[in-house]
């Protein structure tokens, strides 16, 4: 699937308001990659980068960890790099919104991102842009979803992001960063039925299944009987999440 970014800004910007309560997953993903921020950290880092910053999940961590002017965010959608900013009692010039793989980057001795790489439209040319704003033997931790990822959704609909596998990242990552760290995880979320998983996606928007086609109410009901002859089990659905966790030093 080809990733547009216009549609995953639009998609976050009318999820802002639902996205904290339903994102659970990435909730305990943000929490997750900042302790092993704290594990894997031997050093103190003058400037720190937050790439896809969101609602704040990881930010409010960061702050904890990197008092001062110290952190500086980034996400796509810009109200909600600002909002998160301040929020979170970041400078404004600490702002940087934007495409992660297109804005100016100045030098960092510290990256994280928590569950945004996998929008990522040339992951490894977006790789090897964020070394160059990185010193020899700095660190990048970042979270993103690995390839069963929502894979109830990709069979009942044909379409979907390409999540990649762990040792398609660490390919990616190769020129540029030694992986010293890489954990994964499988989490199934219940649902009562698939209209209401549908809405789980929509409400933390990460509905993007590449397929611009209309839903009808026919086309509606056989997503329903399908999701339900293939994973429905002592009365509820289920969604898989696979998130990927990796520390990356750059060489």
């Amino acid at each position: 699937m080809e990733i547009d970014k216009e549609e995953i800004k639009q998609r976050f910007k009318r999820s802002e308001e639902s996205y904290d309560e339903h994102a659970v997953i990435q909730r305990r993903a943000a929490n997750k990659l900042a302790r092993m921020l704290a594990a894997s950290l031997n050093y103190v880092p003058r400037r720190v980068l937050e790439v896809g910053c969101g609602t704040g999940f990881l930010t409010g961590e960061l702050r904890e960890m990197f008092p001062g002017d110290v952190l500086h965010v980034n996400d796509l959608v810009e109200e909600m790099c600002m909002k998160t900013a301040e929020r979170h009692g970041i400078p404004i010039d600490r702002c940087l919104p934007g495409d992660i793989e297109t804005i100016p980057l100045p030098p960092f001795d510290l990256i994280v991102s928590a569950s945004a790489f996998q929008w990522l439209g040339d992951p490894g040319a977006t790789f090897e842009r964020l070394a160059r704003s990185l010193k020899r033997g700095k660190l990048m931790l970042f979270s993103t979803f690995g390839k069963y990822n929502l894979r109830e959704i990709r069979l009942a609909t044909g379409g979907g992001l390409n999540y990649r596998s762990q040792d398609e990242l660490i390919d990616l990552l190769s020129p540029w960063f030694k992986v010293t760290e890489i954990l994964e995880e499988f989490r199934l979320l219940e649902f009562p039925d698939p209209l209401a998983i549908l809405q789980h996606l929509r409400l933390t928007g990460t509905n993007s299944s590449g397929d611009h086609s209309i839903w009808t109410k026919n086309r509606l009901n056989e997503f329903v009987n399908d999701y339900n002859s293939r994973f429905a089990m002592d009365g509820k659905v289920t969604l898989t999440y696979h998130p990927l966790y990796l520390v990356c030093k750059k060489k």
